[in-house]
């Protein structure tokens, strides 16, 4: 093999690790970009469900009072469930019976999920 071959092949090998360098860089990017998709879309999976069992508890597991209550999940997302009347006619006192708007809200880092429902629960005995 003389000094000239000897000479090409040592291009041939930087050139062929510059461009797995390059490959590498590319494929290293697309996979941090899907991990970051993946955990966004996890995260928001997780807050539609956590939102939709604090409605879904507010009048079976927690009585319906007009206010707002608060707190944190041990994962770190963050509750708030509002209660206020709705409406104000005759029929409820008729009926023994409140309507109630219930609004449910999760948020985290990444965003907030919210949902809000109509409740209705006996009327306080006079």
């Amino acid at each position: 093999m003389s000094e000239r071959e000897r000479g090409f092949t040592l291009i041939e090998l930087l050139v062929s690790l510059a461009i797995l360098a390059i490959a590498l860089a590319v494929l290293m990017g697309a996979i941090s970009s899907a991990l970051d998709t993946t955990r966004n879309s996890r995260d928001e999976v997780l807050a539609s469900s956590l939102v939709q069992s604090l409605l879904a508890r507010a009048g079976t597991e927690r009585h319906l009072v007009p206010g707002r209550a608060e707190g944190t999940y041990t994962n770190g997302f963050r509750w708030q469930l509002a209660v206020e009347p709705y409406g104000t006619n005759g029929d409820t006192l008729a009926w023994h019976i409140n309507a109630y708007r219930v609004s449910a809200t999760v948020s985290w880092n990444g965003g907030t999920r919210a949902l809000t429902a109509l409740r209705l629960a006996p009327a306080p005995s006079p």
